[in-house]
């Protein structure tokens, strides 16, 4: 029997769960990622800010099919993972456009990562570039406008979409 392909793959995790489903992967040596975002708030007159995730409920993982199905039984009202339609199994996630995900939306940068949600909303079309120097060197994405102004568009398709603000032209190449 041919051994499974590590992939990446994501859940969509219910009931506050989030961060003990990510711990419980972790400590069983699973590769995890959770887009990150840092809010300020007001509280008693202060002004502090926190980090929490980008989207509430959605964890990325690099496992095998098998170690995914066998999880998600055990957790089944915790939990789904994205699926391809067609076949009902787990949807892989490309490793491009997930390494573009991550240099996105890794640790506070000092910029406002945008979650635009599952797919890439209707906006003017744009370039296919690629990041050559900056703090996101090594994303690839598309250049879109977004409310008038333009932005960076990173998809994993069907599971979600961010923007950041504009990059300089001197950081971008052209993907054909």
């Amino acid at each position: 029997m041919p051994k499974e392909e590590v992939r990446w793959y994501a859940l969509k995790i219910f009931y506050s769960r989030l961060m003990n489903i990510k711990a419980d992967l972790d400590a069983k040596g699973i590769t995890t990622y959770v887009a990150m975002t840092t809010i300020e708030k007001f509280e008693n007159g202060k002004l502090t800010y926190v980090n929490k995730p980008l989207v509430n409920s959605l964890l990325f993982l690099r496992t095998t099919p098998s170690f995914l199905r066998a999880y998600k039984e055990l957790h089944n009202s915790d939990l789904m993972y994205y699926q391809d339609f067609a076949t009902k199994k787990p949807a892989p996630i490309d490793d491009v456009e997930m390494r573009s995900f991550i240099i996105l939306t890794a640790a506070d940068r000092g910029t406002r990562v945008q979650y635009l949600g599952e797919s890439v909303p209707d906006f003017k079309r744009g370039e296919h570039v690629r990041v050559i120097d900056g703090l996101y060197k090594g994303a690839e994405g598309y250049i879109k406008k977004v409310r008038s102004d333009r932005k960076l568009i990173v998809e994993v398709r069907g599971v979600a979409v961010v923007a950041v603000s504009y990059i300089p032209p001197a950081f971008l190449e052209k993907i054909s």
